[in-house]
């Protein structure tokens, strides 16, 4: 590829570039400028999941007594 090309195609990918963040900023605002992270919190994804499934397992295990309780109070 020549010099000529190479711009031509550099000025392309900037002006897409552009107008990409045009419509994000008129849909996040002046903050639609910055271009999203790619990348994901490992820690605080692994924290979140963690406490999730715990917390679930908290709720299940209470449902599971309460249910109990109340068929035991069914049978008095």
């Amino acid at each position: 590829m020549d010099d000529e090309t190479l711009n031509r195609l550099a000025v392309e990918a900037l002006l897409e570039e552009a107008k990409l963040g045009a419509k994000r900023a008129e849909i996040m605002g002046p903050s639609g400028w910055i271009k999203p992270k790619e990348s994901v919190n490992k820690r605080f994804l692994h924290s979140t999941l963690r406490n999730v499934v715990l917390s679930n397992k908290y709720q299940l295990k209470r449902r599971n007594e309460r249910q109990l309780h109340k068929a035991k109070d069914a049978l008095k």
